[in-house]
């Protein structure tokens, strides 16, 4: 009967206890093996407590190595040390805001996003951000502007501002100018400070940058090494304790998620390919979780990965690992030449066929310089692979090759850069 829809839903056999906990957003009471790194981190930000500016702290790793984990289980024992009168008696005001700049990608978005933030517009402070602007926003301000409104608000109550912005590296559209900015303020500032805890998955992000922007920034560096197999299934044993039923994970298929997660030491991945095959096993109508739904919940895991990671790329990110798919589906240049493997393009051919799609979509391609910048951050993220050619070859040039299946991706980002009614228009 389908009025008893729910009721049969909540008589199944029950494979979670908490889903909340199995992700990767959830930060627990305790972290296990990232103890050095948590006091590494306590001793950067410590310096606040005692009205001191901390130093700006750049954090390195790859994906799934604890960095946003562990600054935020930081940040989270910082905010409760300064928010209790006994262990802070002379009331020193620590604040903190966290933002991940996938999304807040501009100097602008950044700035927005610090100004709006709720700690730095609490009724008790003086000269808040948006005291004066009924609306609470300040969309359309000058930067000017809202560098002012910052300044009033830090110095007005003696804050010491910490700002976590994690995926640094996302922010392609003002970098330089946002971090000369946010370390030059203290120049200025009567009282307290402002201070930067900068997370990133790539190590060239402050190379890249002006060197008077980097020379403001006085910066220390902290770098997360990958976990191994056997500090995976103790992560993961935490989260299954806490997460599941009793009894729906054994031993084994920890083992066999720790391997797989293993080859890059990613804990994101392994807590997401442990959420997912819990899923698959609660909606098949099993007891417990076999190898069998971890090897389903590993391909779905990792087409969602492509997907995101794919989705989310800037606009001209997009255009150029499309073109690179739409290339690989016709063979590229290494049919018409030997000494090529197959799959394999010219950086060249790439650049002809990017803007060829730039020009359908009435879209100023980027310069050379631009371009070659996008094929790094896509190699980065192991969308694409790159070598340099060898003899034989006219010239140095660098060998593309796609890294996952050309008409995967090419669905993923045909209505995404609305190129689904000009496909018979394709570039040749």
């Amino acid at each position: 009967m389908m009025d008893d829809i729910f009721e049969e839903e909540i008589n199944r056999r029950r494979i979670f206890k908490d889903t909340l906990i199995l992700s990767p957003h959830y930060v627990p009471e305790e972290l296990p093996h990232r103890e050095m790194e948590i006091r590494d981190i306590t001793r950067s930000v410590a310096p606040a407590l005692r009205n001191e500016k901390p130093s700006n702290t750049f954090i390195y790793g790859k994906t799934g190595t604890g960095k946003t984990c562990v600054v935020r289980y930081v940040i989270r024992k910082l905010e409760e040390f300064a928010n209790n009168p006994e262990k802070n008696p002379h009331g020193i005001i620590v604040k903190t805001v966290y933002m991940n700049c996938k999304v807040r990608d501009t100097k602008y978005k950044v700035l927005l996003k610090i100004l709006e933030d709720k700690k730095l517009n609490h009724p008790d402070l003086k000269n808040t951000p948006l005291s004066d602007r009924p609306q609470k926003s300040l969309k359309g301000m000058d930067p000017g502007d809202l560098y002012d409104r910052l300044y009033n608000v830090v110095n007005s109550n003696e804050i010491n501002l910490m700002l976590v912005l994690d995926e640094i590296d996302m922010v392609k559209k003002g970098f330089d100018d946002l971090m000369y900015i946010l370390t030059r303020i203290n120049d200025e500032l009567e009282y307290g400070n402002v201070s930067i805890l900068g997370l990133t998955n790539d190590m060239k992000t402050l190379r890249r940058m002006d060197p008077r922007s980097r020379s403001t920034l006085c910066q220390e560096e902290r770098v997360f090494k990958p976990y191994n197999a056997v500090q995976l299934k103790t992560i993961l044993k935490q989260r299954i304790d806490n997460g599941f039923q009793e009894g729906v994970v054994d031993t084994g298929v920890v083992s066999l998620i720790a391997a797989f997660a293993a080859q890059d030491g990613d804990a994101r991945y392994a807590l997401k390919l442990l959420r997912k095959a819990g899923e698959i096993t609660r909606d098949v109508g099993d007891e417990k979780i076999l190898k069998k739904h971890v090897d389903e919940a590993k391909d779905a895991v990792e087409n969602d990965i492509i997907a995101e990671a794919i989705s989310t790329l800037p606009e001209h990110q997009q255009l150029v690992i499309y073109s690179i798919a739409a290339l690989t589906s016709r063979g590229g240049m290494y049919k018409r030449l030997s000494g090529l493997g197959g799959g394999d393009l010219f950086t060249g051919e790439v650049y002809e066929t990017y803007e060829k799609y730039c020009k359908l979509l009435n879209r100023k391609a980027r310069t050379i310089r631009q371009f070659s910048e996008y094929l790094n951050e896509l190699e980065m993220l192991g969308l694409i692979t790159m070598r340099m050619s060898g003899k034989g070859t006219r010239g140095t040039t660098r060998f593309i090759r796609l890294g996952y299946s050309p008409d995967e991706i090419k669905s993923i980002l045909r209505k995404s850069l609305g190129l689904e009614d000009l496909e018979m228009k394709t570039p040749s």
